[in-house]
C-alpha cells in the first residue's frame, strides 16, 4: 500500500512536470520496502545549469534535493557517469535497496 502511493507521488509530480516535458529527461526509482523505509531517488539531466525552469514549472520540485553531478565548467566525473548509468540502467537494486517502481519522465 505505502509503495503505490509513493509511486502515486512520483507519477503526480512528473504530470505536473510536463510543461518542461521536451527540456527534462529523468528517471526515478522508489527503493527500499514496505517494512522499512520507502525513498524516493533519481537522475535527471536538465537542459541548462540550474532547476529554475522545472522548479517554476512544478513547485514540488522544491521538496527534493538536487544535486549537480556535471555541467558548464564542470566536466563528467567517472562517478557520475558511474551513477547516471546505475540510476537510468539498474532494474533491481539501487545503492543496496531493493528497487520497488521506477517512473521515466520524457
Amino acid at each position: 500500500k505505502r509503495t503505490f502511493m509513493v509511486s502515486t507521488a512520483i507519477a503526480g509530480f512528473q504530470q505536473r512536470s510536463d510543461e518542461v516535458r521536451k527540456w527534462c529527461f529523468g528517471v526515478m526509482d522508489v527503493l527500499g520496502t514496505e517494512e522499512t523505509t520507502l525513498e524516493i531517488k533519481g537522475v535527471w539531466l536538465l537542459r541548462g545549469d540550474t532547476t529554475a525552469h522545472l522548479i517554476q514549472a512544478n513547485d514540488d520540485a522544491n521538496w527534493y534535493t538536487w544535486t549537480k553531478l556535471a555541467g558548464k565548467g564542470m566536466p563528467p566525473t567517472e562517478e557520475a557517469k558511474k551513477i547516471v548509468r546505475s540510476y537510468w540502467c539498474e532494474k533491481n537494486e539501487l545503492e543496496g535497496k531493493p528497487i520497488q517502481d521506477s517512473a521515466v519522465f520524457k
